[in-house]
């Protein structure tokens, strides 16, 4: 009997010290609690500083910032998962081949030409009534397309441009808007405030957008009829960082950036009008902003307005020329190389101008300290992981998501390796003080398991943490998650708020929230480890 009892002991002893083993036991909690202010502000403080110059796209400060990152990826053991370079010695010669930890690709940039020419043409449907000129920057503004345009076309009224089978709501309906002017009102429905989440209201611009474009739309002209053209998207895009200071964005140079396979076939226009010009198209249709917006308060209104006979003419140029960037790819290697797991965050932001710089504290230095900060943890449990796990801070994710784009179009293997993206943007301000201690967690619902995963991890851990949980089908939102989600990968993104410093100089070290940044790294850390040890 004793010799049966000691056999047991020994069986269920074995079985402890091989899943403390696959977890780390002792230094996976050690390496939890090593996530603490002290080492992310330690990182942020430099990420986010002046000297990184606003780490805006193929700019100084953001090589340095790609620098600074991988230094500190290699200082934490993380292996380098970027391209292969041979490094010059002093005799002229070139070393062996060797992995770095840049991942380099050219984009191109856009700049304006000319002045854009519009006009808004009515005719009666034969014969051509009145062609009226309205005035950039005044009347209009356009963001820069992937090449020089020049193109006349009907309008069509398509409303907030929302559409949702869940909600049987569809503002674009059957109209044929191929070759046409989607014109939509900016933002979103009243009614939809308590029906949406905060990401998918926020998104509703991006959605109309890419409707639009799926349905073979010319492109899309937004108006907000509480706010003139030049405090509006598309430009100037920074506000001012405080009423009484002077508005530093003013006469900002803007550029649009793309991947050069995307270059030849993007000509889709996007042109925000002042309330005025949106008279002007709306004349004699009978439709009534005001009365429209009102209703949509507390309900569907169905967008109905005829604008037959209004067309837009536009003529824009653009000059252009490739510049290069690179993402920062780390790899933790796994027992398994084909079970993937990528925690990602982008590390670029807008740059500076006139004096100011946008240090991007939130967004996205948060982010990023927040994925290095969990591979330091990874390799701080010292235990191998079952599943591999790559470590990737992105480029030109401000320019649309050009850097994480760039990665899952050009993986070294299948798409189907690739497991579940963890994606963190912005994770260092609360929504409101009303929602202190609260956060989001958008996943795919194909996994319902992070959920169950994710609450045991916060109450076994300590950790602190309000977290409304929004699965979807199609997860919303308009950071790198979305290049995974567009190839069917899983991705799971946490974010707490959206606060008014949003791009603006006023966003640096000193608005960051510690404390929720320190949860949710924590929580990203311990779901990251689970999942990487675990089958699912």
């Amino acid at each position: 009997m004793k010799k049966h009892i000691l056999i047991l002991l020994l069986i269920v002893a074995s079985a402890i010290m091989e899943v403390q083993a696959q977890t780390g036991g002792d230094n996976f909690m050690k390496a939890l609690s090593n996530i603490n202010e002290n080492v992310l502000k330690a990182q942020l403080g430099f990420l986010a500083s002046d000297l990184m110059e606003g780490r805006g796209t193929s700019t100084r400060g953001d090589y340095l910032a790609s620098e600074y990152i991988a230094s500190q990826l290699r200082l934490y053991g993380v292996a380098p998962g970027g391209d292969t370079s041979s490094e010059r010695t002093p005799s002229g010669t070139y070393g062996a081949p060797e992995k770095t930890y840049f991942q380099n690709f050219p984009l191109i940039k856009s700049t304006r030409g000319e002045a854009p020419v519009m006009k808004i043409i009515i005719t009666d449907g034969k014969e051509h009534i009145q062609t009226l000129s309205v005035t950039h920057n005044v009347d209009f503004l356009t963001r820069i397309p992937g090449q020089s345009v020049e193109i006349e076309a009907p309008v069509v009224f398509v409303g907030f441009g929302v559409r949702n089978e869940k909600l049987r709501i569809d503002d674009f309906g059957n109209q044929d808007i191929r070759g046409k002017f989607v014109l939509r009102v900016a933002g979103s429905p009243g009614f939809l405030k308590d029906k949406l989440s905060i990401s998918e209201l926020s998104n509703c611009s991006l959605q109309a957008e890419r409707i639009a474009r799926e349905l073979g739309a010319a492109g899309i002209i937004e108006f907000d009829p509480d706010m003139p053209v030049s405090g509006s998207f598309p430009g100037p895009p920074f506000p001012d960082p405080a009423p009484s200071e002077k508005r530093p964005g003013s006469g900002r140079p803007y550029a649009d950036y793309s991947l050069p396979s995307a270059k030849s076939s993007d000509s889709f226009v996007r042109i925000m009008v002042s309330p005025g010009t949106a008279d002007e198209l709306f004349r004699g249709s009978g439709f009534n902003t005001e009365d429209y917006i009102g209703k949509s308060a507390s309900s569907y209104v169905k967008p109905q307005a005829d604008l037959t006979g209004k067309k837009i003419f536009l003529k824009t140029t653009v000059k252009t020329e490739f510049v290069m960037v690179r993402n920062v790819i780390g790899i933790i290697e796994g027992k398994d190389p084909s079970q993937i797991i990528v925690a990602g965050a982008h590390y670029d932001h807008v740059g500076m101008w006139n004096g100011y710089v946008w240090n991007g504290a939130d967004d996205n230095g948060s982010g990023t300290v927040g994925i290095m900060t969990i591979a330091k943890a990874i390799m701080e449990t010292g235990v191998k992981p079952e599943k591999t796990i790559i470590i990737a801070l992105w480029a030109a994710e401000e320019e649309g998501l050009l850097g994480s784009r760039h990665f899952v179009a050009n993986l070294p293997f299948p798409v189907s390796y690739v497991r579940l993206n963890l994606n963190f943007d912005m994770i260092s301000r609360y929504v409101s003080e009303k929602e202190y201690k609260k956060a989001y967690m958008i996943y795919t619902d194909t996994y319902p398991g992070l959920k169950t995963m994710t609450e045991k991890h916060l109450k076994s851990y300590g950790i602190d943490l309000d977290v409304e949980y929004q699965p979807s089908a199609d997860p919303p939102g308009g950071s790198d998650h979305r290049s995974f989600v567009d190839a069917g990968i899983p991705i799971m993104r946490f974010k707490p708020g959206h606060r008014e410093e949003y791009h603006t100089p006023g966003d640096d070290i000193s608005t960051v929230d510690w404390d929720i940044m320190q949860k949710i790294v924590r929580i990203g850390f311990a779901n990251i480890w689970e999942l990487a040890n675990s089958n699912w």
